[in-house]
């Protein structure tokens, strides 16, 4: 096993960085793949439980590893700071009262790859929910998501061209 207490930071900066952008690209890819090839299983419960499991897996171990607070939104907007979300995407997040906040991502990765492999656009809405529900559950169990607008719906009066999705996450 690679012993990481012994790299330079910034060499193990560089490889863990490569490597998350590694698992990103795959991760579209295997969708693809299930996506042409498992028909079946494409969309169905099950498909949708491992991507609310994938954010409930990652709420839990950055609960461990980062020891935030979990009760206030201000907390949830704390660990979405550290989520996969912003190491890949340029997320906007605007905090709307004491219990809800709006997320934005601009500009989205996966939608400029749909357009690259020749699709319309990558249909993130009922996945993207259920991880973003994993994830902020897994932090404080009230938590709520609810998708304002995804591809291909069109985005609200007002809202800037780089939007590609909004989402409201609140606590009851």
């Amino acid at each position: 096993m690679l012993n990481i207490r012994a790299i330079k930071k910034d060499t193990l900066y560089n490889v863990m960085l490569q490597q998350l952008y590694s698992l990103n690209y795959m991760w579209l890819r295997f969708e693809d793949f299930i996506r042409v090839k498992a028909t079946k299983a494409y969309k169905s419960e099950g498909y949708y439980q491992l991507m609310e499991e994938y954010g409930s897996e990652e709420a839990r171990r950055l609960v461990k590893a980062l020891g935030f607070p979990r009760e206030e939104i201000k907390d949830l907007i704390r660990f979405l700071k550290y989520s996969h979300w912003t190491i890949f995407e340029n997320i906007e997040i605007a905090e709307l009262t004491a219990n809800s906040f709006r997320m934005r991502t601009l500009d989205c990765s996966a939608q400029s790859a749909a357009k690259r492999w020749g699709m319309e656009y990558y249909d993130c809405r009922t996945a993207g929910l259920r991880i973003r529900s994993g994830f902020f559950k897994g932090i404080n169990p009230k938590a709520k998501v609810q998708a304002i607008f995804t591809p291909p719906e069109a985005r609200p009066e007002g809202t800037r061209a780089i939007v590609s999705c909004e989402w409201l996450v609140s606590l009851e």
